[in-house]
Parts: structure tokens; sequence; C-alpha cells
């Protein structure tokens, strides 16, 4: 029988790295064991690899090395995770060893998209997921001097390397399918703001187009449009989106939704004793209700550690994903939070929006910026649904946490309008131009004309 104190971890960032560290916290008696990459060492934060690939960070500051996870007496394991044996409740590796369980945590996260198009295997094409590739990007830009390069895909990290690369130097030509960059996450009229701040910062803006083909003899020289339009590029980085790592979860016969490894509010998989999260699982909208992907790191972490409570029988609910997120451009910071007005359309929720605009700080400080607040409400029951911030200071960027919990708490606009944040001239807004609670109170005052 094996020892139910015995628990494998499949995978070790975000979701594998916190569970397996707050489970010995809790518990040191534990037996843990984490399956790795074979060449894979340390933890690197993720979102450390647009900074690493442009130079802008060296990585041992980001990276922690395997003595955060030896010194707790969890055993390392760099092999390929090849299957899971329910019934002996094993995972077997590539090289033939044999892991026995009592509990399993899948934490495979998802592996970057490539986009079907003929030159996608040619040297100078990129995606960007893990610190190999950040390096790989570095060498081929600074061996290869590269001039011009063009960025497939307008989402948070795609605006993160567009940054990153244009501060080097380097013509970048931004390529997006959609309408607007940051299209899942900002409305159309929050997208505009964006996206002339960073034509004007030089970026070649080609959005609503379709790359047919990357072109090049023995690498990489230019990208074909839908449009018939060829763009000059030395190199080709591909951001359009992970997709879930559930191979070894579907050899397991474990429940598999339409975009993700399905798991209850508990992060147990059709299996009681396998726990999943991350960017493998798929998980409900605090909106919606619907199943939605939560790809990033917060919602990571927030499920590895439920994960280690649970397993120690602690029945710790793993919130539905809202999805707030953060990104910068330059001087430019921007976030969003929920859904925004465009989705609540399409799934037919009734909602009224707010556009607040205010200052980084007190109107008597020279070094004010201004920033723009939208925020979206249900029409039915004022409730707030989504936010998103477009600032030219990264000082209130973080108010889409405040955002957030406002969700996550279904405040209406009413209760909202009272918001009361900390203010100092150089720190926060003057307290009587607070912009959300502004937002709020027109907010309130519209929704109560639209009820009567």
């Amino acid at each position: 029988m094996v020892d139910s104190k015995r628990v494998v971890i499949v995978g070790c960032s975000g979701t594998g790295a916190l569970a397996a560290i707050m489970l010995k916290k809790l518990d040191p008696d534990y037996r843990v064991t984490i399956v790795r990459e074979p060449n894979e060492e340390g933890l690197l934060t993720r979102c450390a690899c647009p900074y690493i690939c442009c130079g802008e960070v060296l990585v041992n500051p980001s990276y922690k090395d395997d003595n955060i996870f030896t010194s707790r007496g969890i055993e390392l394991v760099n092999a390929k995770a090849e299957a899971v044996d329910r019934q002996k409740k094993s995972v077997i590796t590539a090289d033939g060893q044999m892991f026995p369980y009592g509990k399993l945590v899948l934490a495979t996260g998802a592996q970057p998209v490539r986009p079907p198009i003929k030159g996608v295997d040619l040297p100078g094409v990129f995606t960007l997921r893990t610190s190999g590739d950040a390096y790989s990007i570095l060498n081929w830009m600074n061996r290869n001097r590269v001039d011009d390069a063009a960025l497939i895909g307008g989402g948070a990290i795609g605006i993160e390397i567009a940054y990153l690369t244009a501060k080097k130097g380097i013509r970048l030509a931004l390529i997006e399918m959609l309408d607007h960059v940051l299209q899942k996450a900002l409305d159309p009229d929050m997208s505009k703001q964006v996206e002339d701040y960073m034509a004007g910062k030089g970026i070649a803006m080609y959005l609503g187009h379709q790359v047919v083909e990357i072109e090049g003899k023995d690498k990489s020289e230019k990208v074909k449009l839908a449009s018939g339009t060829e763009i000059n590029a030395d190199m080709v980085i591909i951001s359009a989106g992970a997709k879930p790592r559930t191979e070894l979860a579907m050899g397991a016969s474990l429940e598999i939704g339409e975009l993700g490894l399905k798991v209850n509010k508990y992060l147990q998989t059709s299996d009681p004793d396998i726990y999943a999260a991350g960017d493998v699982i798929e998980y409900p909208s605090f909106i919606t209700g619907k199943s939605i992907l939560g790809q990033l790191r917060p919602n990571a972490v927030i499920g590895g550690r439920i994960i280690a409570r649970n397993i120690l029988g602690h029945q710790v609910e793993y919130p539905p994903f809202v999805n707030g997120f953060a990104t910068k451009f330059f001087e430019k910071s921007i976030a969003g939070t929920g859904i925004t007005e465009t989705e609540a359309e399409s799934e037919g929720i009734p909602v009224h929006s707010i556009l607040q605009t205010a200052d980084s700080q007190h109107s008597m400080m020279i070094n004010r910026k201004q920033y723009v607040v939208k925020l979206i409400f249900r029409k039915d029951n004022g409730k707030i649904i989504g936010g998103q911030i477009v600032s030219d200071s990264d000082q209130p960027i973080k108010n889409i946490d405040a955002i957030t919990v406002a969700i996550r708490s279904n405040w209406t606009a009413s209760q909202l309008a009272t918001l009361r944040c900390a203010g100092q001239p150089e720190l926060s807004p003057d307290p009587g131009r607070e912009p959300i609670a502004l937002a709020a109170v027109e907010a309130e005052m519209a929704l109560a004309k639209l009820r009567n």
C-alpha cells in the first residue's frame, strides 16, 4: 500500500513549486518528489523571461537555485513524466523510473501556440516561454545584429516584448489578427490609447492582419501578410497564446474540458487523489460562470498553496477566475480585471460603463501624470464586473487590485462609491478626485435613472 504522505508533483513552476514548499512548511513529515523537465534547474519566475531575452535583467536576481527545494527535504527528479498509472498510483518517467504516490499534483502548465504557417520553423523564429527561450532570443539578437523584428500577437506578454525590443533600438512590427491589442482584456476605447502611444514610439502596427508565411532561405527574412504586405524581419517572435499541456492527464483518462483539465472547487481532478492547477486547468469565470483559462502566475501560485492545504484535509475552495493583470509599454502602464464591456454584451449581460480621468498625484505636484479608469457595472443589480486602467504613470496601476477585490466582494456602484483610499500628495491622487469612487458615484446616479 502506498504511503498516504507520499506526494508526487509533476511540474516545477508556479503551481508545482509552491505546492511542494507549502506542503513541507505545513507538515515536514510529508515525502515530496518533484518530477520536472530533464534540463530544468531551480525556480525562475516566468514573467522575467521578456526582460531576460532583451538583456534588461540578469538571471541571478530572478532565479532561485535548487536549495529552495533540497533544504526542505524535497526530492528533485529531472526526467520527463511519461505516464500516470492510476491503478498502481505511480508516475512513470521516460527513463523507466516509477514514483509511487498517495497524492499526485499535475502542474504541467502550457506550451506556446505556434501557428501552422509556412516558415514557422525557420531559424530566427521564436516563442518565449522559458529561460532557454529567452537566452536563445538574446543570443540571436546579438549574433545577428537584428535591425528589424516582427512580433506576432498583441496580448499582455506581446506588449512587454514589444516594449523591451523597441528599447534596444530594433525596428519592430506588431502583427495582431484581432482589431485591437489586448482585445480580450480592454475595450476599444482603452486599447486605442495604448495603440496610439505604441505607434508614437515607432512601432509599426498591423492590426486586423493575419500572417500567412515567414519567408527566408536559411533564416527569417520577411513576414508575409494575407493582405500581400511583406515586412522585413531578421527575427520573429510569436506570442499567440499558450495551450494547456493535458497529454499526461489524457493518458490517465482524467476528465478534460473544452479548454483544459477539469477540476472541482478543491482543485481535484476526476480522480480525487490527483490535483491540478495553473495553466493546465480550466475553471469557472467569477462573472459568467463559464469555464475559462486563467494563465496568470498569481492564479498558479494561489492554486499551488491551496492544493497543499487541501492535501492536508483543509477543504479550501479555489475562487473562480477574475484574471486581473498588468503590463507596461515604456511610460504607459496598462491593467484590466473581470470582463470587458464588449464581452459582457456578447454574453447578453446588460452593462453601464464609466470612464474617469485622474492625476497620479495631488494637483499641486508638478510631476503628476494622467491616467484613465474604466469601470463596468451590471444594469440589473449595479454590481461591478470589470475594470481597466491606462496610465502615464506606474503609480496608480495597482489600483486594479482594489477593483478585483470589489468584484469578488460583489460590490455595487453604491458600495464602491464609498471606497476610501489612503491619500498623500506624492503617492496618490487628491482624495476629492479619487477616480474609482468618482466613477462609482457617476455609475450609481446613471443606474438609478435607468431604474426609475
